[in-house]
């Protein structure tokens, strides 16, 4: 499984994400191609959010993926392993990245990355799936957003394109080794996940409670401690309070 091997770059675009879906719906796409935009004017993030970026300023993509050998059981570990990636790549510049549930990825506590995968289930054929990457690189303001950028932490400028080439190199690199190794796969997201077996704040259907993270399970739900039981939440299901 490899991305990158071809690239379509665009100046401006409302999702890169749901650039990428009407292409596959309209005339087909190589599964690997990344669709690069300098400004997406409509950003999609988890639950719905919307994704801020100034144009030119930030990495902004999107790479349509065909994977016959992971099943819809396991489609979490696609999650995994782009979370992965972009830590991967982070740590390669002195910064020490950690995942929050499910695939944002923080920096000191605020973020500088974030991952929505939309997968295209149908009943034959091979799992399809859309992920949209936005990593912050070179803006330096967010306003209300408890955020960062490799520029604000570095304190100096670097070059979106080369940040592309460092994740797709990246993810390439990870998915060979780690890809049929689920167990490993997991292991390392484990090390990464932020919070992992330490006390915080969440807020559920019941209230705000205090609780544990005790893993994740192979669906993608966080298992989490809460009064004495295990519980395990869905994307919408829990979320993380302030420290």
């Amino acid at each position: 499984m490899q991305i990158g091997r071809k690239l379509i770059h665009l100046e401006s675009v409302d999702s890169t994400n749901n650039y990428t879906a009407n292409l596959v719906k309209s005339q087909g796409l190589a599964s690997g191609t990344v669709i690069l935009a300098d400004e997406q004017f409509a950003g999609k993030g988890q639950r719905g959010s919307e994704w801020h970026a100034e144009p030119g300023m930030n990495l902004t993509f999107s790479t349509y993926l065909e994977l016959a050998n992971l099943s819809v059981e396991n489609q979490f570990d696609l999650s995994k392993l782009i979370a992965l990636s972009l830590c991967h790549f982070l740590e390669k510049l002195g910064l020490r990245p950690e995942i929050k549930w499910p695939n944002d990825i923080l920096i000191g506590g605020r973020k500088i990355s974030g991952v929505l995968i939309e997968n295209m289930i149908s009943g034959k054929g091979p799992l399809r799936s859309i992920i949209g990457v936005g990593l912050n690189i070179n803006q330096m303001r967010f306003g209300k957003f408890d955020a960062t950028s490799i520029q604000c932490e570095l304190g100096q400028f670097y070059p979106v394109r080369d940040a592309l080439y460092s994740v797709v190199t990246s993810f390439n690199e990870l998915s060979m080794e780690l890809l049929n190794q689920p167990e490993l796969l997991h292991e390392r997201y484990l090390e990464k996940l932020y919070r992992y077996k330490s006390m915080h704040s969440f807020k559920d259907a019941e209230g705000v409670f205090k609780g544990e993270i005790l893993g994740v399970a192979p669906s993608g739900k966080l298992i989490v401690l809460k009064n004495g039981g295990q519980v395990e939440y869905d994307l919408k299901e829990i979320k993380f309070l302030k420290a």
